[in-house]
């Protein structure tokens, strides 16, 4: 009595516990038809206790059942349990994935009931999707960043650029084939890994390379600067290198990227360039110079000419003279009449001789002679000066600069201007790049003479205008100062005048590119400053400020030739 008391006590509790579990739960019979299901079996499927008993599970299903799970589900009945997961549909139509786990129920070793226990799982089935999703999303994002690696090595190992890479600790992480071949290394593994100071001794290059990285680690990059090293066959080569910072994804400065540009060849090429165009300059000025040359050399010849007619008159008079006296007996052997005999052949040897003329003129021919040789050397000695294209960034003499390039423009000023030199003997030497800063004083000299010109005929005046040059030492620089009375400029053609390609002379008569060199050389290449002043009417005066001393940034003349 008591032990039936107990399992109907226990089938109370069971049934509590089915009412009110999270979990589905359905009972049917041994074949499939359902007898009771719980309210949690009615809020997931949608379907009524009512209409869900006397039916078998696998009829609500919305979807084809494969045999396993109509079998599980009572057509075909098994004594061991099942668990499966399906995508279904609730009687509304709401999608959602259940997970059935079946249980039969045995009494004398057949199956007598089912108990089914059912569970949303949408969204582990949706996680799990979405995970196998992310998996697959993970493969092919890895097969692309596979191939974009082996592209991007193969990029940067044929691209002819040095390239490295580093971590903050000054470690190469990765380089080039490039940079394999300058620096004589065989394999990236003989760098990666490595310091500066593990590759190389402590040569110029080294210690160069690591000051431009140590200001780049501070998180701003370097761009183009000039280094040279020696490559594998120990052959000077110049490059200009860039150094950039490299970051984390928190934007954090963790490393190096250097990119270093050969710019051997090109520095060479533009030498070549610079050369021709001064040269091209002097080939302009040809006849000028020519002209300047032929005035001295024409008042030689005269003189010369003269000092022969001179010579040919005064050698037979002392021929006679010499003979004469040789004849002679000694001037104590001689008798009155001797003597007065000597005098009188004498003066007949010099009687066609213009001694009081000769006397005057011909150390006037010497001198005019000598004075018109030094103006021939010295005009020569400035084409020369001129057309030198110098030996990159050298200490300079720019007062000797400036002499020469006024001789060689002499022709181009001198029928239109006086030009008075004010040079500073304490300017002294002062490192530039000479061929380039003579260049720069020739265009403007060249350019103020035109304007004086245009000056001259619009007003119809015959006087000469002025051209002063003038150079002067201020603590760290050296002023150049080219003032001239030309017609001037208005403040919209001031603002232009450095401008590519900018001319206000007429079409054929100038090609804008002057100037603009001008600007390029005295600022970018000597970090120097050219100013300009002008008013209509008033002329112009340029101001060239070069720094007086060479630093550790001056540009060497292959990069300044880059810029």
């Amino acid at each position: 009595m008591s032990s039936t008391l107990s399992a109907h006590t226990d089938a109370a509790l069971l049934a509590l516990v089915a009412l009110h579990t999270d979990h589905a739960v359905v009972i049917t019979d041994a074949d499939g038809v359902i007898e009771w299901v719980n309210d949690a079996f009615c809020e997931l499927t949608g379907y009524s206790a009512d209409e869900a008993i006397g039916v078998t599970r696998g009829s609500l299903f919305t979807h084809t059942v494969s045999g396993t799970v109509s079998a599980a589900l009572g057509g075909e009945p098994s004594d061991q349990p099942h668990n499966m997961e399906l995508l279904t549909r609730s009687k509304q139509g709401r999608p959602y994935w259940t997970a059935i786990e079946v249980r039969p129920v045995l009494v004398d070793g057949a199956v007598s009931r089912l108990i089914l226990l059912e569970s949303d799982v949408s969204a582990t089935q949706v996680a799990e999707h979405q995970l196998l999703e992310a998996s697959r999303r993970a493969e092919l994002l890895a097969a692309e960043l596979s191939t974009e690696k082996s592209l991007l090595s193969g990029v940067i190992s044929s691209i002819p650029h040095l390239v490295y890479w580093k971590d903050l600790f000054g470690r190469y992480r990765g380089v080039n084939a490039a940079f394999l071949a300058e620096r004589g290394f065989a394999e990236a593994d003989d760098v990666v890994g490595r310091t500066e100071w593990d590759l190389a001794s402590d040569n110029a290059f080294s210690r160069e390379l690591r000051a431009v990285e140590t200001a780049a680690r501070d998180g701003e990059p370097v761009i183009d600067h000039h280094i040279t090293m020696l490559d594998a066959d120990g052959k000077t080569r110049s490059l200009l290198l860039s150094v950039l910072p490299q970051r984390d994804v928190h934007g954090v400065p963790d490393g190096l990227i250097g990119v270093g540009a050969d710019v051997t060849h090109i520095a060479e090429l533009e030498r070549t360039v610079a050369q021709t165009n001064r040269l091209e300059s002097i080939g302009q000025l040809a006849a000028g110079i020519a002209h300047e040359i032929n005035t001295p050399v024409q008042f030689v010849s005269d003189n010369a000419r003269f000092l022969g007619d001179a010579f040919g008159e005064l050698l037979p008079a002392l021929q006679r003279v010499t003979a004469t006296l040789s004849a002679e007996p000694a001037a104590a052997d001689q008798s009155p009449a001797d003597a007065v005999r000597l005098l009188t052949e004498l003066r007949a040897a010099l009687a066609g001789v213009e001694l009081t003329f000769l006397a005057a003129e011909i150390p006037n021919a010497i001198a005019e002679s000598q004075e018109g040789l030094g103006r021939i050397t010295q005009i020569v000695r400035a084409m020369k000066d001129f057309s030198h294209p110098g030996s990159g960034l050298m200490e300079t003499d720019i007062n000797r600069a400036v002499e020469s390039t006024v001789q060689v423009s002499r022709n181009e000023w001198k029928y239109v201007a006086e030009l008075n030199l004010d040079l500073d003997p304490e300017v002294g030497l002062v490192p530039c790049f000479e061929g380039e800063l003579k260049q720069v004083i020739l265009n403007i000299i060249v350019n103020a003479s035109h304007s004086i010109a245009a000056r001259r005929e619009a007003a119809g005046a015959t006087e000469l205008g002025t051209i002063t040059l003038r150079t002067e030492r201020c603590d760290d620089l050296v002023k150049i100062t080219i003032r001239d009375n030309g017609t001037g400029m208005d403040e919209e053609t001031r603002r232009k005048i450095f401008d590519p390609f900018f001319t206000t002379k007429e079409v054929g008569k100038g090609t804008g590119q002057g100037l603009s060199m001008a600007h390029n050389t005295i600022v970018t290449k000597h970090g120097g400053q050219i100013d300009v002043l002008s008013a209509p009417g008033r002329g112009a005066t340029f101001v060239l400020m070069l720094p007086a001393h060479g630093g550790a940034d001056s540009p060497t003349e292959e990069e300044s030739m880059l810029v």
